[in-house]
Formats: C-alpha cells, structure tokens, sequence
C-alpha cells in the first residue's frame, strides 16, 4: 500500500468518526432539550389542584344549569308547547 492510499484510508476513516461524533452531539442535544420541558412533580401536583379546583366549580355549574334546563323542560311539557320550533 503506497502512502497515498494510506493517507486517503486515514482521511476516511477520521471523516467516518466525525460524522458518527457529530450525530452523536445532535442526539443528545436533542435529548437535553426535550429533558429540559420535564415538569418536576411538585410543579404538577399543584396545576392539578388548581384544575381539579376548576372542574369541581365547572361541575357545580352544570348541575345548576342541568336543574334549570329540567324546570323549562318541565314547564314546556305543562304548557304543551315544543321548546324547540321545527
């Protein structure tokens, strides 16, 4: 093997590497980037409780309207009048 061929095996496999090493960074750059969007349980333990706070108070409101809505339901049966005109 002349020492041209051996310099241009060298240079191959040195560009081989770098290539492998470079995709190697970008995997985990990409990894400490999607690590970095981690909520840290005690974050969420408490946005839970302000959503479980919102659904308690979006829950009352619906049995609010659900009994309105059967009063007018139950008026319009009364009265014999469709609520809805078709």
């Amino acid at each position: 093997m002349s020492e041209e061929w051996a310099i241009a095996l060298l240079s191959f496999a040195l560009t081989v590497m770098t290539t492998v090493l470079g995709w190697v960074a970008t995997e985990i750059r990409l990894l400490h980037k999607a690590l970095s969007q981690y909520v840290h349980r005690e974050d969420c333990a408490s946005d839970m409780s302000a959503h479980c706070d919102r659904l308690e108070k979006l829950e009352n409101k619906v049995s609010e309207n659900s009994e309105k809505l059967a009063a007018i339901e139950q008026y319009h049966t009364m009265i014999n009048v469709p609520i809805l005109k078709k």
